[in-house]
């Protein structure tokens, strides 16, 4: 759950989607890292930090912004301080995160104010094309709160026995974090109604308020702001990790690859990833920035499964190391969900999915124009050629 290594490479995605499609499609993807998924998705969890922080502090809602833009700032110059400091605040907040977790979870088994009659009473549709377009629409919020599991695959060059090791971690983290998310969402319907929950703009602190009451429900409250400052942390250390390799890769981000000659830190990248989550956090607000990057990593998602079926079809014979189960049924599924999810968020959200595609797509022009100044001579390919 915590980081205990080097900067993660930029392998995994990127690798994949570079061999199966090519230098433009890789590319895309690490350009919508920068511009989207990583520092939407930061802007994202600071916007929920700071609503938290608030009902914390007891300040009011107009300082919301103010403290996401805070929070982000401070992390950037925690981890430009460098890998080993990010490192050990990131294991000590996962840690926390956890004990938060099981903390509400066996609370509410101790405590036992709620009522499973609420778990049963949920009211029940006929299946209807709306029913399934909303069921996809609550997917990518709750699917979002679940994600960074496949986030080791950026660090499997520095893993041991990779191919043995990374199925077992990725499978392992899913199970456990699955497990801990079904329970606290069984706890939230144990003690507050369907319809008030629905209602509730900060679910965590109603349920801790009715478990522990008011001082002891602040403590707890202290924990739910600090698992929120661990999910922008790893994000912004392997966010900055992408881009400072992307730099590397592409003449036209040469600025970025800089580092710090003190902390080996990626300063500069650091620096860029926080000020595009500072502008998300300036333009919209919680609920669009997570539609606003969601159509963006569910496309790139497909792609990438879908590169196994590239593979199979390219490269038959090759030695795999690890074969993909079910195939081609599991990928397919996947493939499909996303596609969906794509679709779905596009139908409902017209207005963020367009202005996600469009930054998207404005990574084209900028991957032509390098290989236009390279090919003049104006810049210099260090990395591999694109």
């Amino acid at each position: 759950m915590g980081f205990n290594g080097m900067y993660p490479e930029t392998g995994g995605d990127y690798a994949f989607l570079r061999r199966a499609y090519g230098h433009l499609v890789a590319f895309l993807f690490a350009w919508t890292e920068l511009l989207v998924i990583r520092t939407g998705s930061i802007a994202a969890v600071s916007y929920l930090f700071s609503g938290y922080a608030c009902a914390l502090l007891g300040v009011d809602k107009a300082m919301m912004r103010p403290l996401a833009i805070g929070i982000g700032m401070l992390l950037g110059a925690i981890n430009v301080m460098g890998l080993n400091v990010g490192r050990k605040l990131q294991n000590t907040l996962s840690l926390t995160k956890v004990a938060a977790i099981l903390l509400l979870i066996s609370g509410a088994a101790v405590v036992g104010h709620g009522n499973v009659c609420h778990l049963t009473g949920l009211p029940q549709e006929a299946p209807s094309l709306n029913l399934v377009s909303s069921f996809l629409l609550a997917l990518i919020p709750i699917l979002w709160t679940y994600g960074g599991w496949q986030e080791s695959v950026f660090v499997a060059g520095e893993t041991k026995n990779a191919g043995k090791t990374l199925p077992f971690a990725l499978t392992g983290v899913v199970f456990v974090v699955s497990s801990l998310y079904i329970l606290a969402n069984a706890v939230f319907l144990y003690l507050i109604p369907p319809d008030r929950l629905v209602n509730s703009t900060e679910i965590a602190a109603d349920v801790l308020k009715l478990l522990y009451g008011g001082v002891s429900s602040k403590i707890l409250e202290v924990l739910v702001v600090i698992s929120a400052i661990g999910s922008i942390n790893a994000m912004l250390i392997i966010g900055s990790r992408i881009t400072y390799a992307m730099a590397h890769d592409v003449p036209l981000f040469k600025v970025f690859a800089s580092e710090s000659s003190d902390s080996k830190a990626p300063v500069r990248a650091l620096g860029l990833n926080v000020a595009g989550a500072c502008i998300f956090i300036l333009l919209g607000t919680f609920e669009r920035l997570l539609f606003f990057t969601g159509i963006a990593v569910w496309l790139f998602f497909a792609l990438v499964v879908a590169s196994v079926f590239v593979f199979r079809i390219r490269n038959p014979a090759i030695r795999r190391p690890f074969v993909v189960p079910l195939y081609p049924w599991l990928p397919a599924c996947f493939i499909f969900v996303c596609v969906s999810l794509c679709l779905n968020t596009l139908w409902i959200y017209p207005r963020e999915s367009l202005l996600g595609l469009a930054l998207v797509a404005s990574g084209i022009p900028v991957f032509c124009l390098s290989q236009y100044l390279v090919r003049k001579g104006i810049l210099k390919q260090d990395g591999p050629k694109l």
